[in-house]
């Protein structure tokens, strides 16, 4: 496999974890907060800069609540990719 096909997997998951956030109303921080990781971490994920573990995959379609299958299905790109933050409660 060669580091460009695996430069498209990444990219073609990347999308799909913004899509599906997305479609949960979840703002990265909240999606963050779900997984138990930080902004930071989820961020490289959604911009396909960093690599991840099939397990670590299944936590995400756990989360979101899909099918392992459907991080991975190619689809056209996400244009709109921001939900804003929600305020802290004080």
């Amino acid at each position: 496999m060669s580091i460009r096909t695996t430069y498209k997997a990444r990219k073609i998951l990347a999308n799909n974890i913004v899509y599906y956030r997305l479609k949960c109303g979840w703002s990265q921080e909240d999606l963050a907060e779900k997984l138990g990781t930080t902004t930071t971490y989820l961020s490289t994920l959604e911009n396909a800069k960093r690599n991840t573990s099939i397990d670590y995959i299944e936590h995400l379609s756990n989360i979101l609540n899909v099918q392992l299958s459907q991080l991975l299905e190619v689809r056209d790109p996400i244009e709109n990719r921001r939900i804003p933050r929600r305020p802290k409660n004080m």
